[in-house]
């Protein structure tokens, strides 16, 4: 018996098995075939497999990033990429969000039947977010264990149903319906601006019409875009920082050109994270 609870203790201590089992739930109280449950069991877990190793690859080539910024400018640097912090952050507080992660889902499952907010948050990524949010706010004012789960898990489902409704009406306008919501965590910001557009734009006017000159194109990959835009700030904080600091970081790799390598493999570090998200 004792070896049974600690192998259950093991599993719910891991937050890539439990998004599994959520997930592997919800399958079976659907009715899928067994196929579709493995695979839906898996992929999930998989996924949150992929973000851990991102973040490793990250956290490995921010450390080069932060030591030459501090060097150079005398500050500290800071990544707002939310899949990378995420993934950070998932070291530290892994059982935490996953748990709430589950608890804010069953809220909003709850609030959206027994309530006139009949919506059901379905953008998963960025319902993982906002959990690893909760927990490390609520974790700081000194909340813990299942107090700081139910909190934030209640807070999250909450908000997951009421945020939608919101601003319901531009989204109708948009997509020609009602059939369909907003869930985004920054859809307050999105309302404000189309609110603004009322009064400053022109409906008939769609960014959609826009041409993107074929030259420019490769900057949707964000892949790419990623390792441009990170070449250069680790480029500007290497010649900051000196060549002689640089050398002390780099293992007798040019100085200027670990800082391109790193910019690099940063990018690959959000690439195998967003693949993951």
């Amino acid at each position: 018996m004792e070896m049974i609870l600690e192998f259950l203790r093991d599993v719910l201590s891991q937050p890539a098995l439990l998004i599994g089992i959520m997930s592997c739930v919800g399958l079976i109280a659907l009715k899928r075939p067994f196929h579709k449950i493995m695979t839906g069991t898996l992929k999930p877990i998989l996924g949150y497999l992929m973000l851990a190793a991102g973040a490793g690859v990250i956290v490995s080539n921010l450390d080069p990033l932060g030591k030459m910024i501090e060097h150079g400018f005398h500050i500290t640097g800071v990544v707002p990429n939310n899949e990378a912090i995420v993934a950070v952050a998932q070291k530290v507080l892994g059982v935490e969000t996953m748990s709430i992660l589950v608890v804010g889902l069953l809220m909003n499952l709850l609030i959206a039947r027994f309530t006139k907010f009949k919506y059901v948050f379905l953008t998963g990524h960025h319902s993982l977010f906002m959990a690893c949010l909760m927990s490390a706010v609520l974790g700081t004012v000194g909340l813990s264990g299942i107090e700081l789960i139910l909190v934030g898990g209640f807070l999250m489902g909450a908000w997951s149903a009421i945020s939608p409704a919101i601003g319901q009406s531009y989204t109708s306008k948009v997509t020609d319906g009602d059939e369909i919501a907003l869930g985004h965590f920054g859809s307050l910001g999105y309302y404000l601006s189309a609110w603004v557009a009322k009064y400053v734009g022109k409906a008939e006017e769609s960014t959609e019409d826009i041409e993107i000159p074929e030259k420019w194109g490769f900057l949707r990959d964000s892949t790419l875009s990623t390792a441009l835009t990170m070449i250069v700030f680790y480029l500007i904080a290497a010649i900051a920082a000196g060549s002689e600091f640089v050398a002390t970081l780099s293992d007798s790799m040019s100085p200027y050109l670990f800082a391109v390598m790193s910019a690099m493999n940063f990018s690959v570090g959000v690439a195998i994270v967003y693949s993951g998200v």
